[in-house]
């Protein structure tokens, strides 16, 4: 058992459920990284003994501990400490995976993994409205949350509108920023799509997780300042650490 659950006392003298004292105690120890993510919590009747409390006691905490994201059970194996998903805001949103992570408080890096110039094909001849002489420049890249892998993306960007951006240095600098500054690109609106699917052996390897295991899977059409579209992307997100953020507003005219 980590020596921190020495610091939990419970006090019966306070009118505060026994098991929101838990709770709390676990929360604030997730949040500060005392109890780090993917760590194993000791067993219920291991804490019950220990804080000479029922089960049904550590047994409510740890429900709501896991309903809220702080714990995952994982059968015939345990319970293991787990940070909550990042309420990410990007499908609504127009901005870098770099600003998005650094809004929530987390640490972003880039891996890329490769990039090279290729012929066009269909899918993305049909997203980008190019031609067969096209070519494109591949770019797949790994991105980190405080270190942790969060999503693999494959990106398509025209060779005509940016040629030199294979040289560029995409692990330091973020992709916008770059067609930006350097080739005169700006974001003016994008087209997202939403599908569920599951890791391949590939992706497993790369995010860290099960195969089979539920993934995210976004494709976007980024389009510039002239209405071009210039960015085909496939991304690939940890379903187990981001869920989609969308605000809603009833229209003013809708009755």
């Amino acid at each position: 058992m980590n020596s921190i659950y020495e610091q939990l006392k419970i006090d019966r003298t306070v009118p505060i459920p026994l098991y929101y004292q838990i709770k709390t105690f676990m929360i604030k120890h997730i949040e500060d990284n005392s109890l780090k993510d993917g760590e194993l919590v000791p067993p219920e009747e291991e804490l019950c003994a220990y804080l000479n409390v029922s089960r049904p006691t550590v047994r409510q905490a740890f429900l709501e501990l896991v309903h809220e994201g702080y714990l995952n059970r994982i059968k015939s194996k345990g319970t293991f400490v787990t940070r909550p998903k990042i309420a990410g805001d990007f499908i609504q949103k127009i901005q870098t995976y770099n600003q998005e992570m650094q809004y929530y408080g987390l640490k972003p890096k880039t891996k890329l993994l490769s990039i090279s110039e290729i012929d066009v094909f269909a899918e993305v001849m049909e997203k980008l409205k190019l031609t067969e002489k096209d070519k494109v420049i591949c770019l797949e890249r790994l991105r980190y949350a405080d270190d942790k892998p969060i999503v693999y993306v494959k990106t398509f960007i025209p060779v005509k509108l940016c040629k030199g951006l294979i040289d560029e240095d995409l692990e330091q600098n973020s992709l916008y920023d770059t067609l930006k500054t350097k080739y005169n690109i700006e974001i003016a609106h994008i087209n997202r799509q939403i599908h569920a699917t599951v890791a391949d052996p590939y992706l497993s390897d790369l995010l860290g997780i099960m195969e089979n295991a539920p993934l995210l899977y976004i494709t976007t059409v980024a389009y510039n300042q002239n209405d071009i579209p210039f960015e085909y992307s496939l991304a690939s997100y940890r379903a187990d650490m981001y869920k989609m953020n969308v605000d809603l507003y009833k229209d003013k005219y809708y009755k």
